[in-house]
């Protein structure tokens, strides 16, 4: 079944501070010609550059995704792209004055009502679809991605932790019946109270709070949860975010145990050239 492209029906800005900088930002949502696909504007040196949200342009994937070009570079960009994902825009030119997307409550739901404000609109041109011919699996230490080809796309992922309150939770996301803006959207970003001070040493979680993420202490959770399985959801949500750097209409059966950005990143690169080569309309 063929899909057609979709971009917004006119711009939206959003404006919140970066879970990782900390810093005050104000992000423009545009609609986007056909084919012109997924692309960050950031200012560098006075000058705007503007940025593909595509595998070649990722340069770290450290607890967030950043993508750069030029000496420019924006991060943080996983959940603006899973609610593209979720909600099917395939175009959209995305502004961003500061370094980091804002944060919002830790999950998509800013972005989804900012999509949702600004309308969509259904393109003439069909979106470029990959299905893969063959399984593929990347693994890395305990970390494991099998990708199996289908008619539709479905991911599984198994949230896997040594920590007794959590343990290990899964999720699952099918296309064909889960509605990603209440199911997987809402579900918040989170770290580990051991984790914090790690983290700030890194240059990360700067603008981390009790609002804008949960944090899981020894024996509870900073706020109640939104689903009994929140975390595994928003390890869904960032891999949804991490597939659109291919910048195609994936249709797959995916498995993840124990998985997070850098692993969805060797996926991405391991299928980027079949993707171009084969990717459909």
């Amino acid at each position: 079944m063929r899909v057609r492209r979709k971009t917004l029906q006119q711009k939206v800005t959003v404006t919140g501070n970066g879970l990782h900088t900390g810093e005050k930002v104000t992000v423009t949502l545009y609609p986007a010609e056909a084919e012109a696909g997924i692309c960050f504007r950031v200012r560098s040196g006075g000058e705007w550059v503007t940025i593909p949200a595509l595998v070649p342009f990722v340069v770290d994937t450290r607890r967030r995704v950043v993508l750069g070009k030029d000496g420019a570079a924006v991060q943080t960009v996983e959940h603006l792209l899973a609610t593209f994902f979720g909600l099917g825009i395939t175009d959209a030119l995305v502004e961003v004055c500061g370094r980091e997307l804002p944060i919002g409550d830790g999950s998509a739901l800013c972005w989804v009502e900012a999509v949702g404000e600004a309308g969509t609109e259904e393109l003439t041109e069909v979106a470029p679809v990959f299905s893969p011919a063959e399984p593929v699996t990347v693994q890395e230490g305990r970390g494991r991605i099998d990708l199996m080809p289908c008619d539709h796309f479905v991911a599984h992922t198994v949230f896997v932790t040594d920590h007794p309150l959590v343990g290990v939770q899964a999720a699952t996301y099918d296309e064909t019946r889960d509605d990603f803006v209440t199911e997987i959207a809402p579900a918040r970003t989170f770290g580990f109270w051991e984790e914090v001070y790690t983290l700030w040493e890194q240059g990360l979680a700067m603008g981390g709070n009790w609002d804008n993420a949960i944090v899981v202490f020894p024996d509870r959770y900073s706020v109640p949860l939104r689903f009994p399985n929140e975390l595994a959801r928003h390890k869904l949500l960032d891999l949804l975010g991490d597939l659109m750097l291919l910048g195609v209409r994936l249709r797959a059966q995916i498995s993840v145990h124990a998985g997070g950005h850098a692993l969805h990143f060797r996926l991405c690169q391991s299928l980027w050239q079949r993707v171009r080569q084969e990717a459909r309309a």
